[in-house]
C-alpha cells in the first residue's frame, strides 16, 4: 500500500487533521505509528463509539499503524461517572465497556488481538513515568487555559470546579506523552485536549502527536443545532447490542422531515455509517432522491434499518445484551 492510499484511509470520515504534513512525513520515512484512543467508562456503548469510532481503527489497521484503546477508568472516577463509585466504574470496564467495544471491532472484522486493550489502572501501577509526566504537563498548563479545557468532560468553565476536575485534563494530556502516541485520536469534542498536548510539546521539545478527529454522528431525536448522539436523551441513540426490533423501532420513530438534508439524523447516517464519509454516487442519488422527493422518509428509514441490522449482527452474536440499565445493577466488582 502506497502513503497515499494510507492517508486516504486514517483520513476518511474525519472533520478535522492536525499535522497532516507531520504525518505525511511519517508514512514517507516508513515509521511504524502508534495510536491511541480513550473512553470513559459511562453507560451503553451507541453508535458513535462502537461503529465510528471502531471503524476508524479497522481503517488505522488497514494502514499499518499499531492501535491502542484506553479504557480510563481513573478519568471516568475523576468525572464522576457512574456516581463516581470506583467499584462500578472497575466491574463496568471490565465486565460491559471492554466487551461491548470487542463486539463493536467485529462489525468491521476486526478480531480483538489485532488491537491493544490497556486499562487506565493497570497501566498507571506499571508506569511510574506517568506522574513524573503529569508534573511537567501541568507547569506548562496555565490555570486560566486548564479551566477552558474542561469541556472534554463535558463541564462548564467556572470557579466552583472539584479539584479532581482540575486534574483531568492535563492527565489525558501525559497520558498522550506517556504511551509515546504518534496518532491522538477522538471526536472533535477532544480536540482542546489534543491541542494542549501540542503546545505542550513544543515548550517540552517532545514530539507533538498528530490529531485526528472523526466525523460525529446525529442523535435520532430532533436536533439541537446538530447535536450529537446522546445516550442521556431517550430515543436518541442505538446501542451496539440492540436487538433487531429495537434498530427498526427506533428508527422508525426517527426525526427525519421529508426533503430536507440539514440537521436530518437519518441522512447524517447514510453520510457518515453506511457510506463511511465518500460522497460515492450511490450516496448522492439517495440524498438527490429524497431531496427531489422521489424517495419517501418511511422508505429511508427502512433502508437504513436494514443496513445497521445486518452491519451490527457481529456485535448482537458475540454480545447479546438489550438491557440498557440491567449491568448497571450488577453488585459491584470487588477489588
Amino acid at each position: 500500500m502506497n502513503v497515499q492510499d494510507k492517508l486516504n484511509l486514517i483520513t476518511r470520515n474525519c472533520q478535522e487533521i492536525i499535522g497532516y504534513d507531520e504525518l505525511k512525513e511519517k508514512l514517507e520515512a516508513g515509521k511504524e505509528l502508534q495510536h491511541y484512543i480513550g473512553f470513559e467508562i459511562s453507560g451503553m456503548v451507541h453508535l458513535g463509539t462502537g461503529l465510528v469510532s471502531m471503524g476508524k481503527i479497522a481503517d488505522f489497521l488497514k494502514a499499518g499503524i499499531k492501535c491502542k484503546i484506553f479504557l480510563a477508568d481513573y478519568h471516568s472516577f475523576l468525572n464522576n461517572k457512574m456516581g463516581g463509585d470506583w467499584e462500578k466504574i472497575r466491574y463496568a470496564t471490565e465486565h460491559y465497556f471492554k466487551k461491548a467495544l470487542i463486539a463493536s471491532l467485529l462489525c468491521f472484522g476486526v478480531k480483538e488481538n489485532e488491537v491493544e486493550f490497556v486499562t487506565a489502572k493497570d497501566y498507571y501501577e506499571k508506569t511510574p513515568e506517568e506522574w513524573e509526566n503529569l508534573f511537567k504537563v501541568s507547569k506548562h498548563i496555565t490555570l486560566s487555559r486548564n479551566l477552558r479545557s474542561i469541556s472534554i468532560m463535558g463541564k462548564e468553565m467556572g470557579n466552583d470546579v472539584d479539584m479532581a476536575t482540575l486534574f483531568y485534563p492535563p492527565l489525558q494530556v501525559a497520558d498522550i506523552f506517556t504511551m509515546k502516541i504518534d496518532i491522538a485520536h477522538a471526536g472533535m469534542d477532544q480536540r482542546k485536549a489534543h491541542v494542549v498536548a501540542r503546545d505542550v510539546a513544543k515548550k517540552l521539545d517532545w514530539s507533538p502527536p498528530i490529531c485526528v478527529h472523526h466525523n460525529l454522528i446525529a442523535g435520532l431525536t430532533e436536533p439541537q443545532k446538530g447535536e450529537k448522539m446522546s445516550k442521556s436523551i431517550p430515543g436518541s441513540a442505538i446501542y451496539i447490542h440492540d436487538s433487531e426490533e429495537q434498530i427498526r423501532a427506533k428508527i422508525k420513530k426517527a426525526y427525519c422531515p421529508p426533503q430536507i438534508v440539514e440537521f436530518n439524523p437519518i441522512i447524517n447516517w447514510v453520510k457518515t455509517l453506511m457510506f463511511w464519509g465518500e460522497e460515492t454516487a450511490e450516496c448522492k442519488k439517495i440524498i438527490d432522491d429524497f431531496v427531489s422527493g422521489d424517495l419517501h422518509p418511511m422508505d429511508l428509514k427502512e433502508m437504513v434499518a436494514n443496513w445497521l441490522v445486518e452491519k451490527l449482527r457481529p456485535a448482537r452474536e458475540f454480545f447479546p445484551y438489550s438491557d440498557d440499565e440491567g449491568l448497571f445493577s450488577q453488585k459491584p466488582l470487588k477489588s
